[in-house]
């Protein structure tokens, strides 16, 4: 019996909550088109705060318009902003982030939307085998926001997503010089493994494009002209001995081993002809 009392006055304080949220719903729905600034702005909070981040944008912006000049200009900036970055319109948001930093660059909020900025490009970023334009703006306003707040608490953070976009640009290099290795043009394999060596140094993709450099580069000088296989043979080796000393434990090793002595029996042989 006691329980069903319990039961009953949770159901009916559930339902007097429930009425009262519905009739505060009410009044702000009717503010959304008809109200006083004052109200648009009790609304445009209700909502936001509710996660109806679309009726909150349409009043924020209405606010905003309404406000230029005035102290809530900016808070009305800060929570539009917000609502196109939780509606995932990333590259709007990132756009008035930063127009929050232009306007206000003395304001409290100025960092957090420095990191925001670079943070929706770093959402919107595609994966390694699409466009990298957006890896590359997240890239560049993350490094702003690190020279312009280099004790910020959120430091790390960019950091480690520099880390992370940067591997991703390695995966698109490294993948782009396989290909040049599968479609047999050597040449462009040896430039492009260069390259990203050269360029991502402390990638988890660099031992493997080294080892296929020296594939490359062997299969290069195998299918050049008599007057260039010598020194690209020499370019050959030199790359196998840059590997070993780097890479001594290689799981590519003995692969690496059978093109140092291919390249050294072929390097062996123009010489014997050299010399005759």
């Amino acid at each position: 019996m006691r329980k069903l009392i319990v039961f009953g006055l949770i159901v009916l304080i559930a339902s007097a909550f429930l009425a009262s949220c519905s009739g505060e719903l009410k009044t702000y729905n009717r503010y959304v088109k008809k109200g006083t600034i004052q109200q648009r702005d009790s609304a445009a909070f209700f909502f936001y705060n509710r996660g109806n981040y679309e009726k909150a944008a349409f009043l924020f912006e209405e606010l905003m318009s309404l406000s230029r000049g005035d102290t809530s200009a900016e808070s009305y900036l800060y929570h539009y902003a917000y609502c196109k970055y939780n509606q995932h319109f990333f590259v709007s948001a990132s756009y008035y982030f930063e127009q929050l930093t232009r306007q206000f660059p003395s304001s409290d909020k100025a960092e957090e939307c420095a990191f925001m900025i670079g943070y929706c490009y770093y959402q919107q970023s595609d994966p390694y085998y699409l466009d990298q334009s957006f890896t590359d703006k997240a890239l560049s306003q993350f490094q702003v926001f690190i020279n312009l707040y280099p004790g910020s608490a959120k430091i790390k953070e960019a950091n480690e997503l520099m880390t992370d976009m940067r591997e991703k640009q390695a995966h698109k290099s490294f993948e782009q010089s396989k290909l040049y290795l599968k479609v047999s043009n050597y040449k462009a394999a040896v430039e492009a493994f260069q390259v990203t060596m050269a360029e991502y140094p402390d990638s988890r993709y660099r031992e493997e494009a080294q080892f296929l450099l020296i594939k490359a580069a062997v299969q290069l000088a195998d299918n050049s002209v008599i007057s260039k296989r010598k020194n690209r043979y020499l370019d050959a080796l030199d790359y196998y001995t840059a590997f070993i000393d780097k890479y001594p434990n290689s799981v590519f090793i003995k692969e690496a081993e059978n093109l140092y002595d291919r390249a050294k029996r072929n390097l062996g042989k123009i010489q014997a002809a050299e010399n005759s």
